[in-house]
């Protein structure tokens, strides 16, 4: 969400002769620049405020995410000593994908305002590595629990199985449409607020299959849709500048507010699990609810200016959304290292690209 077009200004200053006299222009020029410092410095002693440069600026940029957190606990396996009545079990969750977004800003300025829009659009799969198990023998039983299905191995012939089927995966994008205000600089730093709007999409689909095989099982397809949503977004940056390179340091803080769909449907079928699957019963679940979904994003990025009107990026940046609730009917975490693992997900990502202003 945060745009860097810096090393325009620093062309500009490059061009302006290091000597000359004084004229009745000038002291004018003078006049209103001390003006604007006292109306957008917070304190004496604080940012000088100087013109800006104007005109458009374009950014296009890959990006590698990992995502972290929104572990889903999607499979139980559980095993017992038939002597014993003590089950021991452990949890199987779905590892979210690391993979490739895109992100794209537009953005104009005039004098010490500008407005513009960003784009970040990031879509990855997610697996478990298709887990299989069965008791060694008889004195030992294996069991396999997927939502409110259970499935029990109690000899090595019966082979319990869960398998990740396609379109399992997480997919978002974000569009935020906004204006700037500089409220200080100096001939090499600036900073600046932002206020806008953002509008955000987030879908999370599971579907997978669990049972014993060749003997029964379950098809499992649940997704929750958090489509269309909309709220307020406010941000700061600072920008540093010297010579052709400057870097850009930005956080920003959003909420979306919206509706989620939130559907289940679990689908019972008897024999093989493989070709045409013979479904025996189905269990359909469907709920709509409000949300509301903080977005909080840090951003820091280089920018090298090749030409004067072209410049390569580079950048970190992250955006944690908070409390962004997994399908319905998948199983609560169990274990966890930290408050990040349930439904909140963290994108951090490492990208690089071009910048042109004209």
């Amino acid at each position: 969400m945060f745009d860097e077009a810096p090393w325009k200004e620093a062309a500009v200053n490059e061009d302006r002769p290091h000597e000359r006299s004084w004229t009745w222009f000038d002291l004018r020029r003078l006049a209103v620049g001390l003006a604007a410092v006292l109306t957008v410095s917070p304190a004496p002693g604080g940012l000088a405020a100087q013109s800006t440069s104007q005109g458009w600026s374009v950014s296009v940029e890959p990006l590698r995410v990992d995502p972290r957190g929104h572990d889903q606990h999607v499979l139980t396996v559980g095993r017992q000593d038939v002597a014993d009545p003590v089950r021991s079990s452990a949890a199987v969750a779905l590892d979210t994908r690391s993979g490739t977004a895109y992100r794209g800003a537009l953005a104009y300025r005039r004098g010490h305002w500008s407005i513009g829009a960003t784009f970040f659009w990031f879509t990855t799969s997610q697996a478990t590595g298709d887990p299989t198990s069965a008791a060694p023998d008889a004195s030992e039983v294996v069991v396999f629990e997927v939502a409110d299905r259970q499935f029990t191995s109690s000899g090595p012939a019966e082979i319990l199985f869960h398998r990740i089927l396609e379109d399992t995966d997480v997919a978002t994008w974000t569009l935020d449409v906004y204006g700037s205000r500089t409220v200080g600089e100096t001939p090499t730093a600036r900073v600046e607020v932002r206020g806008g709007l953002r509008l955000a999409d987030f879908d999370n689909d599971y579907r997978a299959l669990a049972g014993v095989e060749g003997v029964e099982g379950v098809r499992f397809d649940a997704s929750s849709n958090y489509g269309r949503m909309a709220g307020p977004l406010v941000a700061a940056t600072a920008d540093w500048r010297r010579g052709d390179l400057s870097v850009s340091a930005g956080l920003g803080q959003a909420v979306v507010l919206g509706q989620a769909e939130l559907t289940r449907i679990l689908r019972d079928f008897d024999g093989p699990s493989t070709g045409q699957l013979t479904f025996t019963t189905a269990d359909r679940f469907e709920a709509t609810q409000d949300i509301a979904v903080p977005i909080s994003d840090a951003r820091l990025s280089v920018v090298y200016r090749l030409l004067d009107n072209l410049a390569l990026l580079a950048s970190v940046q992250t955006s944690v959304w908070w409390d962004v609730a997994v399908p319905p009917g998948v199983l609560a975490a169990v274990g966890g290292d930290g408050p990040l693992l349930e439904n909140t997900i963290v994108f951090t990502g490492v990208g690089g690209g071009i910048q042109v202003h004209f």
